[in-house]
């Protein structure tokens, strides 16, 4: 339960209104609360008066995924959110091709075994099955909200890349969409149904002895297959990346990591970095 102390300049605003417009819920969201004010339940629609004390109850929900053990590598977790840093080899959310275990499973029994109960994850971002790094998951409705709706973010990752990629740092600005049912994402202007896409991409070390480069890259946008269609369209395609034209066989997947994230934290509202290691497969191909 989240508690509220209303400050004096939102006397007379409805709850509904302080809620979305001050805390950030959601409209959405702000249907699924329970709300007492001064410890009596009210309605969103009862307007407010300075100092007024708010308390709002989240309804928990519930799913039918069921929960799977899984070795997940949690590398921060407080009231609101966790993040795992993902493995290899493994999708966020069924799909109707993958239903069996998949990231989710394995979140549900995390929380299980702290909470006792079955609850829906609320993944904030994804990553494509053979890209590693930080999943983030909101524990309940609000966080969700906050983090689309108000917080700043920044999300980083590092790659490795066929060529030698010249320039040290750049923009790729290009609007990407894809043709037909087909699964890749290609470069196509807006006018003909692509979507505004724009990647930030800085040189980390060039090896011409491999013919590869190590970069980091930094979304501010997010499309699917953004990173991996972005660098297939400059001639850098990502180590791995079959579907992109960078078949390698000194890689299984292609080696694609989101290892740092910049988020405002919804209770201090203080930014906070996560970051984490490469995995042992993009090492291993540096060494």
């Amino acid at each position: 339960m989240k508690k509220f102390i209303v400050e004096p300049e939102y006397s007379g605003y409805k709850i509904s209104k302080y809620l979305t417009e001050v805390k950030g819920y959601s409209g959405r969201s702000i249907r699924n609360l329970e709300i007492y004010m001064n410890g009596k339940r009210v309605k969103s629609s009862k307007k407010i008066r300075k100092l007024n004390r708010l308390s709002v109850k989240e309804r928990e929900k519930g799913t039918n995924l069921l929960p799977i053990e899984m070795d997940l590598k949690v590398v921060y977790e407080d009231n609101n959110l966790i993040l795992i840093d993902k493995e290899p080899f493994i999708i966020v959310h069924p799909t109707l091709k993958k239903v069996d275990k998949t990231l989710a499973h394995g979140v549900i029994h995390y929380m299980q075994e702290k909470t006792g109960k079955i609850l829906a994850p609320r993944f904030f971002n994804r990553l494509d099955m053979n890209t590693t790094g930080i999943i983030v998951v909101a524990k309940n409705g609000y966080t969700q909200a906050y983090l689309q709706e108000r917080a700043t973010l920044r999300k980083h990752y590092q790659a490795v890349v066929h060529g030698i990629v010249e320039e040290d740092e750049f923009i790729i600005d290009k609007p990407l969409g894809r043709v037909g049912d087909e699964l890749r994402r290609r470069v196509i202007e807006v006018e003909d149904g692509g979507q505004e896409a724009k990647t930030a991409v800085k040189v980390l070390k060039r090896y011409p002895d491999k013919n590869i480069t190590l970069i980091e890259l930094e979304l501010f946008t997010g499309r699917t297959h953004q990173i991996r269609a972005h660098m297939e369209s400059i001639g850098h395609p990502i180590v791995g990346d079959e579907l992109y034209g960078g078949w390698d066989e000194r890689a299984e997947r292609q080696l694609l990591h989101s290892y740092k994230l910049e988020f405002t934290n919804p209770d201090t509202e203080k930014q906070e970095i996560v970051e984490v290691s490469l995995p042992e497969d993009m090492l291993k191909i540096l060494k």
